[in-house]
């Protein structure tokens, strides 16, 4: 089975926090439940917390991790060897093919939502310069966004 985590700023003190995601949709309220293990031993009992998170920095676990073994959520920004150059994007959900990919920010229609092969290469265990890796998050570095648009790196 896969593993299904969520990621969001939390609103008291604007740390992240991973776990499950509760979500009223008619007020837009969103919140994470994090679980902490009391014990050593996974049979031990945890206990839950739960944590308002800011609703537009939610993203989800896409069951990947990049290069350095850091989990990929959605709204990281990643960096990797596509196409003979080096690319950077947003990690997005992707409607048309129910998949989670990458919109290339250096890429020549920059509107265009493409499927990464870098991130084709991080599914199956690469670490080389090809295999994304997380470099930041649009909420905390979109200053990397710019860069890289303005073609520095």
């Amino acid at each position: 089975m896969r593993e299904k985590l969520f990621r969001g700023k939390r609103t008291d003190n604007g740390e992240w926090i991973c776990g499950d995601l509760l979500q009223d949709v008619e007020s837009g309220i969103c919140a994470i439940v994090s679980y902490v293990n009391l014990g050593g031993n996974i049979h031990d009992l945890s206990e839950s917390c739960i944590f308002a998170v800011i609703p537009e920095t939610v993203g989800q676990y896409t069951g990947l991790t990049d290069k350095n073994g850091v989990k990929i959520f959605e709204g990281d920004i990643v960096k990797g060897t596509a196409y003979s150059a080096t690319m950077i994007g947003v990690i997005v959900w992707i409607d048309e093919i129910s998949s989670f990919g990458v919109r290339y920010v250096n890429a020549p229609n920059p509107t265009a939502w493409v499927n990464s092969s870098i991130l084709r290469c991080a599914a199956i265990g690469k670490t080389d310069e090809f295999a994304a890796e997380v470099i930041g998050n649009i909420y905390d570095n979109p200053e990397l966004l710019n860069a890289a648009a303005n073609g520095r790196r």
